[in-house]
């Protein structure tokens, strides 16, 4: 979403409504996107590496090349969920059978 905006003209309401009605409608599309699914914990890079059954240097080498989704929380703090991971492992499991 590269797209610059200049509010050039417009009075300070105008432009304040503009970005309340941008972010709002941020808002209401992720809580449309979170409908039906529980807030689910975050787990470390340890416990991904446990549910995988991979270990660690293998684990940041699928998310480098792309297979594994990571959650960046910070410069030290990286995470997964595990729903995602199993998302990203079945998508690869079908990728791999599908070009057999």
């Amino acid at each position: 979403m590269e797209q610059q905006v200049q509010f050039i003209g417009f009075t300070y309401q105008e432009a304040e409504r503009f970005v309340r009605n941008i972010v709002n409608r941020c808002i209401d599309e992720h809580d449309l996107r979170q409908k039906g699914k529980e807030a689910e914990p975050p787990i470390t890079p340890q416990q991904a590496c446990a549910a995988l059954n991979v270990s660690l240097p293998t684990l940041r080498r699928y998310v480098r090349i792309g297979l594994i989704r990571r959650h960046d929380l910070g410069p030290r703090r990286k995470v997964f969920y595990l729903s995602e991971l199993e998302e990203d492992i079945k998508r690869v499991e079908a990728s791999v059978y599908a070009n057999r």
